[in-house]
């Protein structure tokens, strides 16, 4: 178990927050962050771009009319935020990848598209499980990291969940809408 993981065990739903036990996948991925990894502009050192490991998870995102299931892919190192999806060519409909943190990070965190090949929409959640901040982002075809856009989160935020672009809007996902880890790959009723 990870210290750091930012969902749960134990009896029923909660608010992410404490560790979580491990289901093991393999994933390349597709977003960098910016300070959790390479700086906007640094090219990625050799062996950055090889297979990185990542838990999965069931998160559960809370809207006033629904409750929606998704399996993520934790990223919870440097060096997974780093890789993140890099290079994926799709996602599948309902699934992710959620960053956590083990501190509340800056508004001026950012996210880049570097490497990206899909579009997405990024959500940006408080330490007691709440999204304060969703974006949407492009692919960036540049091949010259420092044309890529950043795309900042404008709020102090512990994770970051990304999802296929226009997920958030297909489901009612909105500010306020609380994000909980799945109980034996369940979600509560909303």
């Amino acid at each position: 178990m990870s210290a750091n993981a930012w969902a749960v065990i134990g009896r029923g739903p909660r608010l992410l927050g404490q560790p979580l036990g491990r289901a093991r996948s393999l994933c390349i991925g597709l977003t960098l962050l910016l300070g959790g990894g390479l700086a906007q502009g640094e090219a990625a050192p050799a062996g950055r771009d090889r297979a990185v490991h990542f838990a999965t998870s069931i998160v559960c995102v809370v809207t006033p009319g629904a409750t929606h299931r998704l399996t993520v892919e934790l990223a919870e190192t440097e060096q997974q935020r780093a890789v993140g999806l890099m290079e994926r060519g799709s996602l599948a409909a309902d699934s992710g990848m959620l960053f956590t943190y083990p501190v509340p990070q800056s508004p001026r965190g950012a996210f880049w598209m570097y490497r990206t090949r899909i579009p997405l929409d990024i959500a940006f959640i408080d330490s007691a499980g709440i999204i304060r901040s969703i974006r949407s982002m492009e692919p960036c075809a540049s091949t010259i990291p420092q044309l890529c856009p950043i795309y900042p989160a404008g709020v102090v935020y512990q994770a970051a969940l990304e999802v296929n672009r226009g997920y958030f809007a297909r489901h009612g996902v909105e500010i306020g809408a609380r994000v909980l880890a799945g109980q034996d790959g369940a979600c509560p009723h909303s």
